[in-house]
C-alpha cells in the first residue's frame, strides 16, 4: 500500500561502484537517495528502512540478477515503481522483467542524465497517486513496522544454499577451513568460494561477524555455536 512521502525516497542498486556514485550525483538534489553495490543489501534496506516510492536496479549483478531482485522486491511492496537498467537489452529479459520483476520501466545504458530524472519523476507521480487513490498511510506504517530482522532472516535463508547452510553450521563449531573440507568431502578452495559467497550475501567481513549474524538471525541457534572469538 502506497505511502505519500514528504520526500521522494530512492533506493538503487548496481554493482558498478562508479556508476552508481553518477546515478546518485544526477538525483540526490531532487530525491532521498540510498545506495548500494549488493542485491542482498538492497533487500535489507528496502525491508528495514522504507518505504520507498522508486527502486531502480541494474540487470547483471553478482548472487542475484535485476529480474529475480525485483521479483523480491515485488513480493514485499506491489505498489513500489520498479526501473531496470542494463547495458544490452534481449528479447527473452525484457519478457522476464516484466513478467517476474513487474518492472514499470527498462532503459538501456547509457542515459542521460535528464532523461533519468525524467523517468524517476514520473514514476513517483505513479507511486503518489496510487496514495491519493485511495490508500491510507496508518496501514503501510504499519506494514513496514512488521518487516523486521525476521524478513531479512527469511531472505538470506532463501539466498543460502544448503552447502553454505553446512558450512556455517561447522564454521559455529569451530572448524577450520581443513576440518570443513574433511566433513564435507570438498577442496579447501571449494570451502573458501563457499565462505565467500556467504559472507557476500550476509553482508559481513569474517567467520566470526558471519556466525554471530546467523545467530541474530535464527539461521543457527546459540547452542550449536562456540564462542566466537575462536573463529577469527
Amino acid at each position: 500500500m502506497p505511502h505519500r512521502l514528504k520526500v521522494p525516497r530512492v533506493l538503487i542498486v548496481d554493482d558498478d561502484a562508479e556508476f552508481l556514485a553518477t546515478l546518485r550525483r544526477i538525483l540526490r538534489r531532487h530525491f532521498e537517495i540510498l545506495t548500494t553495490t549488493k542485491p542482498v543489501q538492497a533487500l535489507s534496506l528496502f525491508a528495514l528502512k522504507g518505504p520507498f516510492a522508486v527502486v531502480i536496479s541494474d540487470f547483471r549483478m553478482p548472487l542475484m540478477n535485476g529480474v529475480e531482485f525485483f521479483a523480491r522486491i515485488a513480493a514485499m511492496d506491489k505498489n513500489v515503481q520498479r526501473i531496470m537498467l542494463t547495458g544490452y537489452a534481449e528479447l527473452q529479459m525484457v519478457i522476464d522483467a516484466v513478467n517476474r520483476g513487474k518492472i514499470t520501466a527498462f532503459l538501456t545504458k547509457p542515459v542521460s542524465a535528464a532523461f533519468i530524472r525524467a523517468k524517476v519523476t514520473e514514476a513517483i507521480q505513479t507511486y503518489n497517486q496510487q496514495y491519493t487513490a485511495g490508500q491510507n498511510k496508518p496501514r503501510m506504517e504499519k506494514r513496514y513496522d512488521a518487516l523486521s530482522a525476521n524478513k531479512v532472516a527469511a531472505f538470506v535463508q532463501l539466498l543460502l544454499t544448503t552447502k553454505e547452510k553446512e558450512i556455517l553450521a561447522l564454521l559455529a563449531k569451530g572448524y577450520s577451513n581443513e576440518e570443513i573440507a574433511r566433513e564435507l568431502v570438498i577442496t579447501i578452495g571449494t570451502v573458501k568460494s563457499h565462505l565467500n559467497h556467504i559472507f557476500c550475501k550476509m553482508d559481513v567481513h569474517s567467520r566470526s561477524k558471519a556466525v554471530a549474524k546467523s545467530i541474530e538471525l535464527g539461521i543457527i541457534k546459540p547452542r550449536q555455536a562456540i564462542t566466537p572469538a575462536i573463529l577469527i
